[in-house]
């Protein structure tokens, strides 16, 4: 079969009817023929079939090697970087079944589609002309985007802006990254890049007896930035062995002038969501003037129960938010020590004690007016009723 644009652009349009169909779910939600028969077996057809017809592609033996090389550290540094980030959090159970039977369903279910979906992309981006290899990389990049963000989990779901930017960042754009560098490498090298990325990163999540509980912002950012960093890596290898290529452009292209600052940038967002013993806080009531304002940020430390006393501001945990008020009576009882909190501003203490296990940690100092970008956010995520009643101590 020769090469050919409009074959190859209905073949992607069969891909999308197909994953459209199989995201949405309308007939086989939770289907275990869909899971375990029909849904690998499509897949792997449509690999044979592609193999047959369009036969051997030749790949750019010069490329294959170093960046196969930099997609194993790549995905080596992923798996590391998760065992490390829970040193930080804590660990938990695998919800994967880690058994050999459990093993060998997911690299059915899972593993199949996987290599089957790369060798496809791989296939149809290389089934047309050099001219047109980039714009048909973009379109089956965005047809894959639009079948992993899985549309139905919107549908009878009341979209919150919170809600919408947590999905955008933990699963819209590593899923866009992702993409366009399997496609990036697809054009240069092979579909083998994105299957060693991804099995070998699928492999730690379906192995592992225990995993780290990280936070979304946690998980976005390291399922973005390593994909990201690779792609640089990538491209620069390709621009260093074109002999086109000015010695200008290869050194702009060069990803360890980047690679500082996005360490910089990651280490200020674990910063932000609490990784460390030290966390920003921001301030979204008045209950603490004239200590604490709104839009204030207090730099909170984790702390035990016998690092406060009376007169120290605390952040406890509720059920559903945390409050920032000062320890107005420390006691114990029973072996367990309470506290009464009540807000500077505030007419009366706190309605209720705070436990122990409440405590989260003890206001160090406060920076002025850096919270108010993330107080809006932060006001989505509890109910006006509650905050309203431990803020006036009711």
């Amino acid at each position: 079969m020769q090469k050919s644009k409009n074959a190859t652009i209905a073949i992607i349009f069969l891909i999308l009817g197909y994953g459209l169909f199989a995201t949405f779910k309308l007939i086989v939600k939770y289907n275990i023929a869909y899971l375990y028969i029909i849904n690998p077996i499509v897949w792997s057809t449509l690999v044979i079939v592609l193999r047959v017809l369009l036969g051997k592609n030749t790949e750019n033996k010069r490329l294959r090697k170093p960046i196969i090389q930099y997609t194993i550290t790549a995905s080596l540094v992923y798996i590391i970087t998760y065992m490390i980030s829970g040193l930080f959090i804590t660990f938990g159970k695998n919800p994967f079944a880690t058994n050999l039977k459990g093993f060998i369903i997911n690299v059915w279910i899972l593993g199949v589609a996987i290599v089957a979906k790369e060798y496809i992309r791989y296939k149809l981006i290389n089934n047309v002309y050099d001219k047109d290899k980039t714009k048909i990389a973009v379109f089956i990049s965005i047809v894959y985007v639009i079948i992993d963000i899985e549309f139905n989990r919107f549908i009878g779901f009341k979209l919150t802006p919170l809600a919408l930017t947590k999905y955008s960042f933990q699963s819209v754009l590593p899923s866009i990254i992702k993409n366009l560098l399997f496609s990036y490498s697809a054009i240069y090298c092979s579909y083998l890049p994105a299957v060693i990325y991804e099995i070998t990163t699928h492999f730690y999540f379906w192995l592992s007896p225990i995993l780290p509980n990280s936070p979304w912002v946690m998980t976005a950012i390291i399922d973005t930035i390593i994909p990201f960093i690779l792609f640089l890596y990538i491209r620069y290898i390709k621009n260093k062995l074109d002999k086109f290529r000015t010695k200008e452009n290869i050194i702009n292209s060069d990803p360890r002038q980047i690679i500082p600052l996005v360490i910089v940038i990651i280490l200020a967002i674990w910063f932000a969501i609490g990784v460390f013993p030290i966390k920003p806080v921001a301030i979204a009531s008045a209950s603490m003037e004239k200590e604490l304002y709104i839009g204030d940020v207090a730099i909170v430390k984790k702390c035990s129960v016998n690092d406060v006393q009376v007169g120290d501001i605390i952040e406890y945990q509720m059920d559903n938010f945390t409050v920032i008020h000062r320890i107005m009576q420390k006691s114990q009882r029973k072996g367990r020590i309470y506290f009464i909190t009540k807000g500077d501003n505030n007419k009366s203490p706190d309605a209720n004690e705070v436990i122990e296990d409440q405590l989260i940690g003890k206001v160090l100092f406060r920076i002025r007016y850096l919270g108010y970008p993330a107080i809006w956010i932060h006001l989505i995520e509890v109910h006006e009723a509650e905050i309203e009643g431990i803020e006036t101590g009711k």
